[in-house]
This record gives structure tokens, C-alpha cells and sequence, in this order.
């Protein structure tokens, strides 16, 4: 886990609650340059999401630029997070009173 990566991306607005829980879970497995290999499955199991809703929440990450994705044949792809690339688009941001 890097906490570079981690502090990058806990602040990231503009994406709703599944693809914030995939962000994360990739951002908690990512090394220093925000590499890492988790498989699909891995990912739905420690977001309690089902495989489809964290493949559309991948592909939304890979379009607005957070998340470059090598496909690898057959084995679980490699997933580099680029925080920095990410711009988000206007929409309803979190408005949890925090006490």
C-alpha cells in the first residue's frame, strides 16, 4: 500500500460511491507509482461490489484520465493511478456534515 497514493486520491471528487470504492480499493493495493495487479474479482470482494459494477467503474476512471490500464492476456491486467491527470467534471460532491 502507498500512502502517496492513497492521500492523492481520498480528496478526489466528481465520481459517485462505486467508483470512489474502486479508486480506493486499487489506490490501497498500488505501489509508490500507483501500480498494481489486483484482479476483478479481488476488487469486488473487498468493495462488496458485483464484477460488472467495478469493470464500469474502471472503464469510467480510464475515461477521465485517473487510470491507465495494460491489459496483460489473460492474467489480471496491471492498473497505473495517475491522480494528478484527474479533472473532474461537475457533479454533486459529497455534503456530509462531518462533526
Amino acid at each position: 500500500m502507498s500512502t502517496i497514493i492513497m492521500t492523492q486520491c481520498w480528496p478526489l471528487q466528481g465520481m459517485n460511491a462505486s467508483q470512489k470504492a474502486v479508486l480506493i480499493s486499487l489506490a490501497d493495493n498500488a505501489n509508490d507509482d500507483g501500480v498494481c495487479w489486483p484482479s476483478v474479482a479481488y476488487i469486488a470482494v473487498r468493495t462488496c461490489l458485483s464484477e460488472r459494477a467495478v469493470q464500469n467503474a474502471i472503464k469510467f476512471l480510464q475515461q477521465v484520465g485517473i487510470l491507465v490500464v495494460a491489459d496483460r492476456n489473460g492474467r489480471s491486467n496491471v492498473y497505473t493511478i495517475k491522480a494528478d491527470n484527474y479533472t473532474p467534471t461537475p457533479r454533486k460532491s459529497c455534503t456530509h456534515n462531518h462533526q
